[in-house]
């Protein structure tokens, strides 16, 4: 019985140091308040049949439709994910930072969604490619509104600068994440996901939110509750 509780014991000491307890919660917050801000406004929208402003301009309307940038868009949510687990479990300081600059700029999104609401027209898909099939099922599964600023392009910009902070990090995967963070951007056009204006305030939003980031916003934060927990 001893030996069984040790081992057990050894299984949660080593799983507490690749994913300390902290992190848990982080990843949490941060999974949670993404679907409650994106899906929480829209319901708000639709309970009070608030009328969508369409923002597209004479540059959206010569973008091109590119199907196989359908694949790059889904890549963004593991990219996402990774990211927020790599930093989470790397330092304690800079999990705060992340939460606190990802769930504060994602607040911001939610209030313009509700002030300010848009929508776009997509195309008919008329392939049957790869890259059609799997637009088909972004469009089916996703309505073309919360769409300024990009929450597409907000969280792979954080993501980004993120991992551009982390000294652990190699510089060929800083890179990577610049390039990346880039072509998701790129592909929330491509697909018609989103307009250019959507896209422009998401990465200046992200980039502005991570620059007001100091320590002491942190530690008044967790003096305040905001992020006592993490």
């Amino acid at each position: 019985m001893n030996t069984v509780k040790k081992t057990i014991g050894g299984v949660r000491a080593k799983i507490g140091k690749i994913l300390p307890p902290y992190a848990v919660k982080a990843l949490i917050i941060l999974a949670a308040s993404n679907l409650l801000i994106y899906y929480g406004a829209r319901a708000l929208n639709e309970m009070l049949g608030r009328p969508y402003l369409n923002m597209a301009g004479p540059v959206d309307a010569i973008i091109p439709v590119i199907p196989a940038f359908s694949i790059i868009y889904v890549i963004a949510f593991p990219f996402w994910y990774v990211t927020y687990f790599m930093v989470c479990c790397s330092d304690r300081e800079r999990c705060r930072r992340l939460v606190t600059a990802d769930v504060v700029a994602k607040v911001i999104c939610g209030v313009i969604f509700v002030v300010l609401p848009t929508a776009n027209i997509r195309p008919e898909l008329t392939g049957n490619g790869i890259g059609e099939t799997v637009l088909g099922f972004i469009y089916a599964s996703d309505s073309p509104d919360n769409l300024f600023p990009s929450i597409h392009c907000l969280e792979s910009w954080i993501c980004f600068r993120a991992l551009k902070e982390e000294e652990r990090v190699p510089e060929w995967l800083k890179a990577s994440a610049f390039v990346l963070a880039i072509l998701i951007c790129l592909s929330t056009l491509f697909t018609k996901q989103h307009l250019l204006p959507d896209a422009l305030a998401g990465v200046m939003l992200a980039d502005v939110i991570w620059n007001l980031q100091s320590v002491e916003l942190i530690k008044t934060a967790h003096q305040r509750g905001l992020i006592r927990h993490i």
